[in-house]
């Protein structure tokens, strides 16, 4: 009975069996352990940003859009005020020289006509 009791509690103080391959230390593991919280809060703060950058194309690739809309809109524009210039062509009475020569011979015309008044006194 003493030697199987003996040999229970010999048991049971080498439990720890020897290591195989590759064995850390307690300072390793806490390092190893707080390693892999650190690369798993870079991996979720990578994901956030990839989210955020994701969308940020999705508003370029909406505003590129209708940037584009409004390019061709622009160009419609241009296209009808070219037509409405070739439609409105000034007249013959907008000319800048007829108005001008014809003050002239009108002011001269006045003038020469005032001087052939005769004054009687």
């Amino acid at each position: 009975m003493y030697r199987l009791l003996f040999i229970l509690l010999l048991s049971f103080s080498f439990t720890q069996e020897p290591c195989e391959g590759t064995c850390f230390s307690e300072e390793e593991v806490v390092n190893i352990t707080n390693n892999i919280k650190e690369l798993q809060f870079d991996v979720e703060k990578y994901k956030e940003i990839e989210g955020n950058l994701n969308l940020q194309i999705k508003d370029y690739i909406k505003n590129d859009s209708l940037n584009i809309s409004l390019i061709n809109d622009y160009k419609k524009q241009l296209e009808f005020k070219e037509e409405m210039i070739d439609l409105v062509k000034p007249k013959w009475y907008d000319n800048k020289y007829l108005w001008f020569f014809g003050g002239m011979i009108i002011t001269s015309g006045s003038v020469y006509l005032a001087g052939q008044i005769k004054w009687v006194i």
